[in-house]
């Protein structure tokens, strides 16, 4: 509002009062999702291309804390039927946690494989890890370690995930970081045609 800031500087402020909004925004979704549920809908979803969709998002994110950011694997043309919105909210809520953990000069990591007819998408960083203490209660709702988080966007994603017959794990075993896995019911577009 003042007449005499320079233009650099209002530039700055909405950029930051623009990220906050958006920050907002997500947070009354992610609370309006979790207090009425999601129908999840009967679309043909391409994973690939829902994975392109979200690696898209990330990578100037990861490029501005200096985070690098790797895609592995190829999902080979398999969908998921359901609902593409609370599909793509779950996977970069689960990339935007990745990130958060990472210092520069980290890696966030998004892969995918088919096995036995079902996809796995992982979502893997090179962050802190999460102690033993705070793993079995992760998926809680309102849990949180972070001071601006609501302890939300975990139990959405697996409730999303179990909408469309799926799972969300944290993967055991990981010797660096963390790393959660989301595991689908897979089909090929031919499938989807003939049913």
């Amino acid at each position: 509002a003042k007449p005499d800031l320079a233009d650099e500087a209002r530039a700055r402020f909405a950029g930051k009062a623009t990220e906050q909004l958006r920050r907002l925004e997500r947070l009354i979704q992610d609370v309006l999702l979790f207090a009425r549920g999601e129908e999840i809908g009967r679309e043909a979803i391409p994973i690939d291309e829902l994975l392109a969709d979200a690696a898209q998002t990330m990578e100037p994110l990861c490029a501005e804390r200096g985070v690098r950011f790797c895609r592995e694997g190829d999902a080979g043309g398999a969908i998921i039927v359901g609902g593409r919105k609370p599909l793509a909210g779950a996977l970069l809520n689960l990339l935007e946690n990745a990130l958060q953990v990472c210092e520069p000069g980290g890696v966030v990591t998004l892969g995918v494989e088919l096995q036995d007819g079902r996809v796995r998408v992982r979502v893997a960083d090179s962050g802190p890890g999460i102690p033993a203490d705070q793993q079995a209660r992760i998926f809680e709702p309102f849990y949180t370690t972070k001071a601006h988080g609501t302890g939300l966007g975990l139990a959405i994603a697996l409730g999303v995930t179990r909408a469309h017959g799926g799972s969300l794990e944290l993967e055991a075993g990981v010797k660096e970081g963390a790393a959660f896995v989301i595991e689908l019911p897979a089909g090929s577009p031919a499938e989807l045609q003939e049913g």
